[in-house]
């Protein structure tokens, strides 16, 4: 075996043959090239594996592992955390694309601070890479620059003013992650990189925050990332609820309360809406009358119905919270 790498790049992919060709080619023009890629496929039943497989015998940096059964993102990071070699480990999402100095001005960054964790400001994207938008902002992204626990959290609910860095693509130590024992939550299929960090940073670590954008961010209808079911929600709230007590201070998890209640109010609007859609209106009403705090969550999408007509196409924002940037 060749020796070890200094950064496992480590992607879970689930028929994303679409884009994961162009994400695999971003990593190998990267300038600093002493990388493994783990590509875990999910049991996909696109083409995903023929093109891990051809890129692979052109380089034998690419390692794919193919699940046998589809068991969801989380379990499919965790099995490359565990034949990870690298000294650091970087999350990748397999339809997102790196610019060519991501993984250099990352690691310079954890050389002159110290962090074992790292992120940089990503651009969301059309589906075919245009019209990027800055998630965080580079401003904004100085003025946090290293985030504490408290602060993850609190960017991670409903309402917040900042934006959720639970979405940040790290860079992390990978003596981190085994000092820990962190792992992802294999029972969340949405949300779990949220959990992963938070038990990184609950450890005492901090999240660095490189204020420019290096990672675009694919933003398209066949991603995961953005269906909030009543299930989902249920679960991310069980996962939180399962954590509170056992972070180490009051501000984390004051800011834990705050998200479970945010949680809850969102897990409330989408029961509203699936039932007003089956047509129950009085459950519909029952729901919404229950949790007031759910309101605006509700209102939100009748007011963008009823401003439809008056408003140009080309005038839909193109990102969640994000805002312009160069």
């Amino acid at each position: 075996m060749s020796a070890a790498p200094l950064v496992s790049v480590v992607m879970a992919n689930y028929n994303g043959a679409r884009h994961l060709g162009e994400a695999i080619v971003s990593l190998q023009r990267q300038t600093m090239p002493d990388w493994e890629l783990i590509l875990v496929d999910d049991a996909s039943t696109d083409d995903s594996v023929a093109v891990a497989k051809a890129m692979a015998a052109d380089d034998p940096r690419i390692r794919p592992i193919l699940q046998a059964r589809n068991r969801g993102p989380a379990a499919a990071r965790n099995r490359a955390l565990d034949v990870a070699r690298g000294a650091w480990i970087a999350i990748f999402d397999s339809d997102d694309v790196m610019t060519p100095r991501r993984l250099e001005r990352l690691l310079a960054r954890t050389r002159r601070t110290g962090a074992e964790i790292v992120a940089d400001d990503q651009l969301v994207c059309r589906a075919d890479l245009s019209e990027g938008v800055r998630f965080i902002g580079e401003a904004r992204a100085e003025r946090l620059a290293r985030v504490d626990l408290a602060t993850f959290i609190d960017s991670s609910r409903l309402y917040s003013r900042l934006p959720d860095l639970g979405f940040a693509k790290p860079l992390i130590s990978a003596a981190l992650i085994a000092r820990t024992g962190a792992r992802y939550d294999e029972s969340l299929r949405i949300g779990e990189d949220f959990h992963f960090l938070l038990a990184l940073l609950a450890s005492g670590a901090e999240l660095h925050l490189q204020p420019e954008a290096l990672y675009l961010y694919r933003k398209h209808g066949a991603s995961i990332s953005h269906r909030f079911t009543p299930e989902v929600l249920a679960a991310m709230i069980a996962a939180d609820m399962s954590l509170r007590t056992r972070l180490p201070d009051r501000a984390a998890r004051s800011a834990m309360r705050r998200r479970i209640e945010g949680l809850k109010s969102w897990a409330v609007s989408e029961r509203v809406m699936v039932a007003a859609k089956a047509g129950r209106w009085l459950t519909a009403a029952f729901e919404a009358a229950r949790r007031p705090h759910a309101w605006p969550l509700i209102a939100r999408p009748i007011r963008r119905r009823l401003a439809e007509p008056l408003k140009p196409r080309a005038a839909r924002p193109l990102a969640f919270s994000a805002e312009e940037g160069a």
